[in-house]
Order: C-alpha cells, then structure tokens, then sequence
C-alpha cells in the first residue's frame, strides 16, 4: 500500500513506517525548508521516501493521493479557517482511507476547548465530517481518542473515514 502523510513536517513518521517496512512512503508539507531537509536526508542515507511541497488549501496534483492510505498528524490544528477546502481537496484527490490522528474538538474538555481557541487552532474537522457525511459524501467509519498523549492540550483522536466517490 502507498501511505501519504500530509503535513509531514520534518518526516519522522515516514522514517518510523520505513523502518517498519513500509515501502511505498510519501509526504507533503508546506514548508519549503522541512520538504528540503527531508530530500536531502533521504538521499544521502538512499531511503525511497518521496517528500514534496503541498500547500493543503490548494487543489492537489493529479495522482498524488488517488487510491494510497493518507493520513494527518496535528496538522490540520492549524487549518481552522480552511478545513472545508482542505476537506474537499483530499476528497476530490480520491484517497483509498483517511486517517487523521487530530483532536476531536466537539469531545475535548473545556479547558482544551479555551486553549484552542485561544491559538485560533481547528475546531471543526470532525463537525465539517459529519456535514460532509449526512450530504453522503464521506463515511467516518470511526473517531477514538488515543489514550497516550504528549499534552492534556492536545489529545489526540483518531478519526478514520473515506470518501463515498
């Protein structure tokens, strides 16, 4: 299976499912510097990671995330103002199943709440979801809160769904 992360930052999670031999291993991030650093580390250890730079507000390349696994880890935090074209853009990018290990804002306690929006940080991944689910658009298949997290801030759930298309 191909495996896309988008908003791979500095790619550690490619480099975690590599070692675990994943072969088929993508990531894209908007910051130019960190896909940068990542070409460079993967070709001077020879690792078959593609790595490019995917601004998640604008419509994606053909191919790039078409039937492959795609998953998100804490980035979509920060795509409050853009979450339903973000959401529309995976979906018309025809992805196999979407993994999004983000908080569920609707379940966090208050005080996760406050410090969110404080941040101006997502607040409706899982609400534009479920919008999308009742138009027969997407099915959340499941959304689980992790039970380890680095940050009572930032606890992270699980939200898996895939496109209806």
């Amino acid at each position: 299976e191909s495996v896309v992360e988008l908003g791979c930052g500095l790619g550690v999670h490619q480099l975690l499912l590599h070692n675990a031999s994943f072969q088929k291993l993508e990531g894209y991030d908007l910051s130019k510097n960190a896909i940068l650093r990542n070409k460079e580390f993967t070709q001077k250890n020879n690792l078959p990671i593609k790595f490019e730079v995917q601004d998640l507000n604008q419509e994606f390349p053909e191919n790039m995330i078409e039937g492959k696994i795609v998953f998100t880890h804490a980035c979509l935090e920060q795509c409050h103002m853009i979450m339903p074209n973000v959401l529309k853009n995976i979906i018309k990018g025809k992805p196999k199943i979407v993994l999004n290990f983000e908080v569920d804002y609707d379940s966090a306690p208050m005080m996760v709440k406050k410090y969110f929006n404080s941040k101006g940080y997502q607040n409706n991944l899982v609400r534009e979801l479920k919008k999308l689910e009742k138009q027969n658009i997407v099915e959340i298949i499941s959304i689980q809160k992790l039970p380890l997290t680095l940050s009572p801030f930032n606890r992270l759930s699980l939200i898996i769904w895939k496109t209806k298309q």
